[in-house]
């Protein structure tokens, strides 16, 4: 072989050398682009689920708020009607209770007020509260309750009788005002208006 056909075949080895040593070069480096944009994509995907699910969370954090402050305005406006429908209902009970104390009737409840009263201070002193306008009816009381003295008081609006036996330390409260209060908690128990 001749000098010249050695250096055109080394020539070519190294050339095909350089050229093997550059595609593998290539490929290493077309791999390298590939796994980092692989990385960057996966690193963009979980950077993008991240903010999509903060972002979800405040939009569920704003949405409980909301519908908690609605069930919340909604509440109060219904134990604001709640409380008007009790209201009137008790007014109507008052008005109807203080048209009830002109009547005949009514004497007769004084009556019976004196002779449960009576019963429980075992004809021991007594003072028997009445309210002013009901002073026409204190010899009734007494003709019932022998040994009571008759006071006035101011805080019995509606009617009826109390009275304090000082030696059974007992107080008795058979007033229309007592009675009518004592119906309002079974009401607002019992009416089916309750405030869930």
């Amino acid at each position: 072989m001749n000098q010249s056909n050695k250096t055109s075949s080394f020539l070519k080895a190294i050339n095909k050398y350089a050229k093997q040593q550059s595609d593998a070069i290539l490929q290493e480096v077309e791999e390298f682009k590939k796994q980092e944009i692989e990385k960057a994509t996966k690193e963009g995907i979980k950077d993008a689920y991240t903010l999509i699910q903060k972002e979800i969370s405040v939009k569920k954090a704003l949405i409980v708020s909301d519908v908690a402050m609605r069930e919340q305005n909604s509440k109060r406006e219904l134990f604001v009607k709640r409380n008007e429908i009790v209201e009137n209902v008790f007014k109507k009970a008052y008005d109807k209770l203080y048209d009830f104390t002109k009547t005949a009737d009514y004497i007769e409840l004084i009556r019976k007020s004196a002779h449960k009263i009576s019963k429980l201070f075992d004809n021991n002193e007594c003072v028997i509260y009445l309210k002013s306008a009901d002073a026409d009816k204190a010899d009734s009381i007494k003709e019932i309750i022998n040994n009571c003295k008759i006071e006035f008081d101011d805080t019995i609006h509606l009617g009826g009788i109390k009275g304090y036996c000082e030696a059974l330390s007992i107080i008795a409260d058979d007033t229309l005002d007592s009675k009518l209060n004592d119906q309002r908690q079974w009401f607002c128990e019992n009416s089916g208006l309750k405030v869930v």
